[in-house]
């Protein structure tokens, strides 16, 4: 059963893979050749050619640093030794960068962070491979008029990030295999979404080589939120005191 679930990941992984390169691919060279064929007096215009080159090398670029990053987080040479990070003050940081993109698509981006640091002992560069896919995604599959919130709480032991959205969402029912690399293009989200579907297979490693979980609550046509849990710590005062405690 094992092999047989990982030769169909295989074939997942080749198609949509051969899919997500040879399509924009297949738009440079195509617009190239417009351009290449123009006479000079053509009165279409160049920069609109340059656009689409442009956006589809961008595409095939993300294709690619998608399927570098996930391998590796998988081979651990993403994992950097933790540290202690303010949750908030990293979440506010990771935010800015999508008001702009949100502002355009007319959706509502809603923070609700505490007014006070909250330390977790995670990877700096882990936990903003997480930030960028979570919000990345909820503002990708957000209509006009929808709403992103971004939230941050705290257990007793966790650190607790949620980023909810008022997307498509998907069927409960597959939401185990969302994780799972390409899943998205075969399920709710559809293919008139761009995209690899890696991004969520990123993000589960990312948070699990952090010692964390993620889980996800969806409902098709009415969004998702995903949850981040990860470890708690009492900040960067307390472990530079033990430090010296240790130290001979």
């Amino acid at each position: 059963e094992e092999a047989k679930n990982a030769s169909e990941m295989k074939s997942a992984l080749l198609a949509n893979t051969s899919h997500e390169i040879r399509t924009p691919l297949t738009s440079i060279i195509g617009f190239a050749e417009e351009i290449g064929t123009m006479a000079e007096d053509d009165s279409r215009p160049i920069d609109r050619f340059a656009g689409h080159i442009e956006n589809s090398g961008r595409r095939l670029l993300g294709t690619l640093d998608a399927i570098l990053t996930l391998a590796q987080l998988e081979g651990g040479e993403l994992t950097h030794p933790s540290q202690p990070i303010d949750l908030v003050a990293t979440v506010e940081e990771a935010v800015d960068q999508f008001y702009p993109e949100a502002e355009e698509d007319e959706i509502d981006l809603q923070v609700e962070t505490e007014d006070r640091p909250i330390w977790t002992r995670a990877d700096r560069e882990g936990l903003r491979i997480v930030l960028q896919n979570l919000l990345s995604n909820a503002v990708k599959y957000t209509e006009a008029g929808g709403d992103v919130w971004i939230r941050t709480g705290t257990t007793k032991e966790r650190a607790v990030l949620e980023v909810e959205d008022t997307g498509v969402g998907m069927d409960p029912s597959q939401a185990e295999t969302l994780f799972e690399p390409f899943r998205q293009e075969s399920e709710g989200y559809g293919r008139e979404y761009e995209g690899t579907g890696l991004g969520l297979a990123v993000t589960k490693e990312a948070v699990e080589q952090m010692d964390g979980t993620i889980e996800v609550d969806t409902e098709k046509g009415e969004g998702s939120r995903f949850t981040v849990r990860l470890p708690r710590t009492d900040g960067p005062a307390a472990v530079e005191g033990e430090t010296d405690e240790s130290t001979p």
